[in-house]
This record gives structure tokens, C-alpha cells and sequence, in this order.
């Protein structure tokens, strides 16, 4: 049963680290621009802006780019029953901290 899973989920490999990486981004995206909000409230608004769109393009996207393929190798690493356990087990940790980061 836990070959077969996991044999479905494996291929998929890459897209399981991609959703669980923007999920998180997700979730705590606004925490982390309120942060970098706050250290730069005192400059120029053209300083402003442009640390956000470098915090934006760049900074989410390199941590996305960086990020998937350490979780990925993990995942790949991982016996099947462990795999299917950690990749259900993921998403609905995933989906608990959505919920309770949501009700703040």
C-alpha cells in the first residue's frame, strides 16, 4: 500500500516542495512586509518601494528557488511510508497553520 502511494506521489516530487514553500510564503508573507514595513518606515518613499520590490521579486523568489530543491532532496530521500506520512502529514500541518495564522 505504501509502495503504491508513494509511487503515485513521487513524480510529483517538485510540485509538493513548490506548493508547501508558497504556501508558507503565503501564510506569513504579510508578517514578514509588516517587519520589513517597519524597518523601513523612515525612508524616502523611493527607498521604500524599492526595498519592497526587491523583498517581492527577488527575496520570495530566490528563498522559492533556494528552498524547494533542499526540500525536494529531502522528500525524495525519505522510505515510502515515511514519504506518504510526510507529505499528508504536510499539507495538513500546512492547512492547520492557514487556518489558525487566518484567525489573528
Amino acid at each position: 500500500m505504501w509502495q503504491t502511494l508513494a509511487g503515485f506521489l513521487r513524480p510529483f516530487n517538485s510540485d509538493i516542495a513548490l506548493a508547501w514553500v508558497a504556501t508558507l510564503l503565503v501564510i506569513y508573507g504579510d508578517s514578514i512586509n509588516g517587519f520589513v514595513r517597519n524597518l523601513v518606515r523612515r525612508q524616502m518613499v523611493v527607498v521604500r518601494i524599492l526595498v519592497f520590490i526587491a523583498l517581492c521579486t527577488f527575496g520570495y523568489g530566490a528563498l522559492t528557488v533556494w528552498v524547494v530543491p533542499f526540500v525536494a532532496r529531502f522528500l525524495s530521500h525519505q522510505p515510502a511510508n515515511l514519504y506518504v506520512i510526510l507529505v499528508v502529514g504536510g499539507f495538513v500541518l500546512l492547512g492547520i497553520m492557514a487556518e489558525r495564522f487566518n484567525r489573528r
